[in-house]
């Protein structure tokens, strides 16, 4: 789906860029991350300790994240310690990504870069309606945070009046379940816009993505003053990947062909740097 261009599509899209400047939505979206680092030092939780995650520093805390840790005997007479690690929405409106459903979800340990949008298969609520999520459920029996270092939960909120915004949290869960650190959040503050796990905030002026030239023309992407091995992605308006790929040279046309009209986000990454530009287009 990625080819380079011929020399006649490339002199049309630089004659053509002008244009592109006037189309809607075509202003950089990568200063819209509200990016907080809790460090250092980094919040350091143990047995029955909590963080009150507000993910918009808004005042209102929108997640609570909380360690219990109880003892329990069983019918033989032995005692047993159980550790576990919640998160539970604060208010309607707001969950959390991951498995399962209905009284009992394990959210995910997503890695860096996976999507975070209303395309995500699995928004829970629980802790907030009924039941509960655990990361990591009688000391790691059940879940999927076990061990897990730089690990991000996918999170959506409501900022006011039904306003959905999308965001994560970054955090270390030692393998006793007891111990976990929380490091940074962020979220996107274009209401409905999805982001990556670890995005942060990216001032234009200082990435090295910032010459960075984008020219849209019948369904052809251009893409010029490109620094080496810089990634792209196609995103749609509900947050879903359709295009991704690597680029060749400081010039590369991404061609979407049999893409459907429409408006779309275009993602460059760094692979030094790790900055990121965000475009809409209309294509």
């Amino acid at each position: 789906m990625k080819k380079t261009t011929s020399s006649k599509l490339s002199k049309q899209l630089t004659k053509y860029g002008a244009l592109t400047a006037a189309i809607a939505g075509v202003a950089d979206a990568s200063g819209q991350i509200g990016y907080t680092d809790i460090g250092p030092p980094d919040f350091v939780g143990g047995a029955n300790l909590e963080y009150m995650l507000d993910l918009n520093n808004d005042g209102t805390n929108d997640f609570r994240i909380f360690n219990v840790n109880s003892s329990y005997t069983s019918s033989y007479g032995g005692i047993y310690i159980s550790n576990q690690l919640f998160i539970s929405p604060l208010a309607a409106g707001n969950e959390v990504l991951g498995s399962g459903g209905g009284t009992f979800a394990y959210p995910f340990a997503l890695s860096a870069g996976e999507a975070i949008s209303s395309g995500g298969s699995s928004w829970n609520d629980n802790g907030f309606t009924s039941g509960f999520q655990s990361l990591n459920y009688s000391s790691c029996s059940y879940g999927n945070w076990c061990d897990i270092t730089d690990g991000f939960l996918g999170l959506r909120f409501d900022a006011g009046g039904g306003n959905i915004h999308y965001g994560w949290v970054r955090l270390d869960v030692g393998t006793a379940s007891d111990v976990f650190t929380i490091k940074d959040y962020a979220w996107n503050l274009t209401v409905g816009e999805s982001i990556l796990a670890g995005q942060q905030t990216l001032g234009v002026n200082e990435s090295i993505l910032n010459d960075v030239r984008i020219v849209a023309l019948n369904k052809s992407i251009g893409l010029y003053n490109l620094p080496e091995a810089t990634s792209y992605s196609l995103v749609n308006m509900t947050g879903k990947r359709i295009l991704e790929g690597t680029t060749s040279g400081d010039s590369f046309v991404v061609e979407a062909n049999t893409l459907a009209s429409g408006v779309y986000i275009i993602e460059l990454t760094d692979a030094n740097s790790k900055a990121v530009l965000r475009k809409k287009l209309v294509l």
